[in-house]
């Protein structure tokens, strides 16, 4: 592999965004709804802190040892039932397998290593949000 191939690689990885991200929300004296990833002023009494992951917002803490429920509970909170969880697990995990055993080889191009990388790790966090 190529160090430009490497470098490029690694850039796409590092610019990938976080898994959980914290947002506050809270309304102003004149009935103004904010919601910013700073914390509020000071004696701002509907401040509400929220956790924004995959996509979903709670008011639940970052997840940490009940991660493996995390995902499932998230999904069906973003509406999906429990069918489409179990269904989406599995196609998740198959497609994660494709991927793996369609491992590109070192003369591919960047862009192919790139999208590859990128497409294993789409797979990982599905996994991680419908089987947890």
């Amino acid at each position: 592999m190529k160090p430009s191939s490497i470098v490029l690689i690694l850039a796409c990885l590092s610019a990938a965004p976080a898994l959980a991200q914290q947002v506050y929300s809270w309304t102003d004296a004149n009935g103004t709804k904010h919601f910013s990833d700073t914390p509020p002023p000071p004696n701002t009494a509907s401040a509400k802190k929220l956790m924004v992951h995959n996509g979903v917002t709670s008011t639940a803490a970052e997840p940490a040892a009940e991660e493996a429920k995390a995902g499932p509970t998230m999904a069906a909170a973003a509406g999906y039932s429990e069918e489409d969880i179990k269904r989406n697990c599995a196609t998740s995990r198959k497609n994660l397998q494709i991927y793996e055993a369609s491992a590109p080889g070192d003369e591919a191009l960047p862009e192919t290593q790139v999208q590859y990388q990128m497409n294993l790790n789409k797979a990982r966090e599905q996994i991680k949000l419908f089987c947890g």
